[in-house]
Protein backbone atom coordinates (compact mmCIF):
# COMPACT_ATOMS: atom_id res chain seq x y z
CA UNK A 1 0.00 0.00 0.00
CA UNK A 2 1.40 3.51 -0.96
CA UNK A 3 0.44 6.40 1.96
CA UNK A 4 1.22 10.08 2.01
CA UNK A 5 0.87 11.88 4.91
CA UNK A 6 1.15 15.46 4.49
CA UNK A 7 1.58 18.76 6.86
CA UNK A 8 1.22 22.24 6.17
CA UNK A 9 4.24 23.69 8.31
CA UNK A 10 5.73 27.11 8.93
CA UNK A 11 8.61 26.61 5.67
CA UNK A 12 5.64 24.59 3.17
CA UNK A 13 4.42 21.17 2.90
CA UNK A 14 6.26 18.54 4.17
CA UNK A 15 4.90 15.00 2.87
CA UNK A 16 6.35 11.59 4.11
CA UNK A 17 5.68 8.49 2.03
CA UNK A 18 4.45 5.29 4.34
CA UNK A 19 3.53 1.57 3.24
CA UNK A 20 1.29 0.52 6.09
CA UNK A 21 -1.67 2.13 7.34
CA UNK A 22 -0.01 1.61 11.27
CA UNK A 23 2.91 3.55 9.93
CA UNK A 24 1.35 6.48 7.99
CA UNK A 25 -1.37 6.70 11.36
CA UNK A 26 1.44 6.80 13.47
CA UNK A 27 3.36 9.65 11.36
CA UNK A 28 0.35 11.76 11.12
CA UNK A 29 -0.04 12.03 14.95
CA UNK A 30 3.70 12.78 15.11
CA UNK A 31 2.71 15.53 12.78
CA UNK A 32 -0.14 16.72 15.03
CA UNK A 33 1.93 16.89 17.87
CA UNK A 34 4.87 18.63 16.66
CA UNK A 35 1.58 21.28 15.83
CA UNK A 36 1.74 21.43 12.83
CA UNK A 37 -1.36 22.29 11.20
CA UNK A 38 -3.95 20.17 8.13
CA UNK A 39 -2.36 16.93 8.22
CA UNK A 40 -3.75 14.56 5.97
CA UNK A 41 -3.33 10.88 4.95
CA UNK A 42 -3.67 10.19 0.94
CA UNK A 43 -4.50 6.84 -0.27
CA UNK A 44 -3.34 6.11 -3.91
CA UNK A 45 -6.43 6.94 -5.42
CA UNK A 46 -5.51 10.62 -4.32
CA UNK A 47 -8.40 10.97 -1.60
CA UNK A 48 -7.35 12.58 1.55
CA UNK A 49 -8.32 11.73 5.54
CA UNK A 50 -7.98 13.26 8.89
CA UNK A 51 -6.34 11.18 10.89
CA UNK A 52 -9.44 9.86 13.36
CA UNK A 53 -11.35 9.48 10.18
CA UNK A 54 -8.20 6.80 8.54
CA UNK A 55 -7.75 5.28 11.54
CA UNK A 56 -11.82 4.02 11.53
CA UNK A 57 -11.46 3.71 8.15
CA UNK A 58 -8.09 1.24 7.80
CA UNK A 59 -6.70 0.96 11.43
CA UNK A 60 -9.15 0.03 13.77
CA UNK A 61 -12.71 -0.22 12.11
CA UNK A 62 -15.80 -1.22 14.04
CA UNK A 63 -13.86 0.87 16.93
Amino acid sequence: MHLVVTAHTATGPQSHQRTTPEAALEKAHELTDDGHQHVVITDITGRDYEPTQFDSLFVNPGN
